[in-house]
């Protein structure tokens, strides 16, 4: 891969005795003395770029000097050291202080802005403005940048080859050209012109732009393998309006990343408050890549473990531009990474170096790997919530569709069920199911790990549902043909399942695969289950069919609108053959009848009203849930 430095111009002018003020004066507080010995010596050492983009002036470059009324013309005549003379009547020092306000480029001609295809071309739409207070004879300034440095990298291009990327065609939108007279910006024209940026190399480049606001306006225009995207900022795009991506700023140095798919264009920005005076923005530095460290700021006492990182300088050393971050907290925060790389999440990892070092909680482990950007890296302590999205990668976040990465589900819940009421073997007055409130806080019906033995599983988080359920109702068999094999249910009860009390949905699931065989085709219920081969996340329980106490969790969460969940009725994972016989016989309490026989109890999602079902009737949809 190509070396890539952006230098920022920087026109210092040798050590600051001046102050740059953000207004001018021109009250004359000192009497110019005009005679040649008294006369202000003004000097010029370039900072880290010219105009020309190297290291040093060419000679000759005109700025404008203004005291009061009186404006003269300055040049530079020695490229070396920056000396300064003018052809008019120099400006000259014996006392007081008077106020100086200088510009560059001086000229009162047109400054086209819509090609700025190499260097010197974009570097001639620089800008520079500084005011001073003149108060010796030598005399040295430090202008500022009038005008926004932006650029941009082709960062992600699924649906296309790496041929068709490093010939895309990507330009912006702006002003064609201004007026700079006096140090006063005076825009022609309006915003809607095509500028040609300098080409860095295949996938970056940069432009000088006048500062304003393009919300709305056309801004960003990509060509790639014959398609054309153009991106318009948006104050209703929430990541718009948070990063201010329609703001051009004066003096700042905007970096615009891209992704580019057959879906449309996506872009992210990072704008530096510091300006161009201080700043390199170097996207490879010896052929190397760099990441910001996350912070926690509301002063929780989390502490990162690091891998394949220099954590003085950023700089990503681990092998194959890979490296880690590992931490461990109780609460329900997160990384948010940007940039061109793979995120691998994982939860409980085994770590020696965090062996509940911070206290209980659980380990949370970042990989990023395959890293082609620099990487920013940000704590949110409010990464996992109710609605976020879980990718395959084990990440989360607010997008339905991630690029690298399949979308999983939708978080329904956070935390491990509990419940305060049960379900009892008998029916009230109403025909329904006597309920009762638990009041011992050690009897509460809850979710634990042991739910969930066999699985990748080591604490538990929160629940996900699966994005859509089956097109259709499902019969859980064909006619009769399942009666004995739903009589050999392994590790739970029948009266349990009956109940509808427990979050048992995936030890029920497990039990049912025992008893019926992984590949039965009498049930079409569980050959649709098993034919859904949904995408899932690393150290979660995987995918499994919910208990009745789950499916209406889900009909009360925040998503059901989001899943058009109220628009059905489920079958659930309690499936039972009903004894009536022995000591305490079951009542079938969610059902009309109590024989011998099996049944599913079914959700209807709409009212929340559970029933049961013979297992050939075909009354019920099909969901998924895990457990994270």
């Amino acid at each position: 891969m190509n070396k890539i430095t952006s230098n920022i111009r920087n026109y210092s002018f040798g050590l600051i005795l001046l102050s740059c003020m953000g207004g001018m004066s021109c009250t004359r507080e000192a009497d110019i003395d005009m005679t040649d010995t008294d006369r202000v010596v003004f000097s010029a050492n370039i900072g880290q770029a010219s105009r020309r983009g190297d290291n040093s002036w060419t000679g000759g470059e005109l700025i404008g000097m203004q005291v009061g009324e009186s404006v003269k013309t300055y040049r530079i005549s020695d490229a070396t050291t920056g000396a300064m003379v003018t052809d008019d009547e120099p400006y000259t020092w014996t006392s007081g202080e008077y106020q100086l306000h200088a510009w560059s480029p001086y000229t009162d001609k047109s400054i086209s802005l819509t090609d700025q295809s190499d260097a010197e071309k974009m570097f001639a739409c620089d800008l520079l403005e500084c005011n001073a207070t003149v108060n010796a004879k030598s005399v040295q300034l430090t202008f500022k940048h009038k005008m926004t440095r932006v650029w941009y990298e082709l960062q992600q291009f699924p649906g296309y080859t790496d041929e068709e990327a490093n010939n895309a065609v990507i330009s912006y939108y702006g002003y064609p050209s201004i007026k700079y007279t006096e140090g006063i910006i005076d825009k022609e024209g309006e915003p809607n012109s095509e500028i040609l940026p300098r080409k860095i190399d295949d996938r970056h480049g940069e432009a000088i732009l006048v500062p304003g606001e393009m919300w709305d306006k056309p801004f960003i225009k990509v060509v790639i393998g014959g398609d054309t995207y153009v991106y318009t900022p948006k104050h209703t795009v929430v990541t718009d309006e948070e990063r201010q991506t329609g703001v051009l700023k004066e003096g700042y140095n905007q970096r615009y990343y891209l992704k580019v798919s057959k879906k449309g264009i996506e872009v992210s920005m990072e704008s530096s408050s510091v300006g161009w005076e201080d700043e390199t923005v170097t996207e490879i530095k010896d052929g190397n890549y760099f990441t910001s460290l996350p912070k926690v700021e509301d002063g929780s006492d989390i502490q990162f473990t690091y891998e394949g990182i220099n954590t003085e300088t950023g700089e990503i050393t681990g092998e194959d531009k890979s490296f880690s971050i590992s931490y461990t907290e109780t609460g329900n925060g997160g990384l948010d990474i940007e940039g061109n790389c793979e995120v691998k999440r994982e939860t409980n990892v085994q770590s020696a170096s965090l062996s509940q070092a911070n206290g209980e909680g659980s380990v949370h482990k970042y990989t990023i790997s395959k890293v082609a950007s620099d990487i920013k890296i940000t704590y949110n302590k409010e990464y996992l919530k109710v609605g976020k999205y879980m990718y395959s990668n084990g990440t989360f976040g607010d997008d339905a569709v991630k690029e690298g990465c399949e979308t999983v589900g939708l978080v329904y819940k956070l935390g491990a069920s509990v419940s305060t009421k049960k379900y009892l073997n008998e029916k009230g007055d109403d025909n329904k199911a006597k309920e009762e409130t638990i009041t011992n806080e050690a009897d509460y019906i809850k979710d634990v790990i042991e739910n969930y033995t066999g699985s990748d599983l080591k604490s538990i988080t929160g629940y996900v549902v699966a994005l859509n359920a089956s097109p259709e109702n499902i019969n859980w068999a064909n006619g009769d043909t399942m009666e004995d094999a739903f009589k050999t249910f392994e590790n739970t009860e029948d009266m349990e399942r009956s109940l509808a009390n427990e979050f048992k949905g995936y030890a029920y699931t497990k039990s049912i695969e025992t008893a019926i065989g992984e590949n039965n085709t009498n049930s079409p219920f569980w050959s649709a289950f098993k034919a859904m081969n949904l995408p899932v996340a690393p150290n979660t329980s995987g995918w499994y069919i919910p208990s009745i106490a789950q499916l209406k969790e889900i009909a009360s969460s925040e998503v059901a609108e989001t899943i058009k969940f109220k628009d059905n009725s489920y079958y659930s994972s309690n499936v039972y053959h009903c004894n009536t016989s022995g000591d305490n016989p079951m009542k079938n309490p969610h059902g009309n009848n109590a024989n011998d026989h099996t049944y599913v109890l079914k959700l209807n999602a709409a009212n929340q009203e559970i029933s049961s079902d013979y297992p050939s009737d075909k009354h019920g949809k099909l969901i998924l849930i895990l457990t994270f």
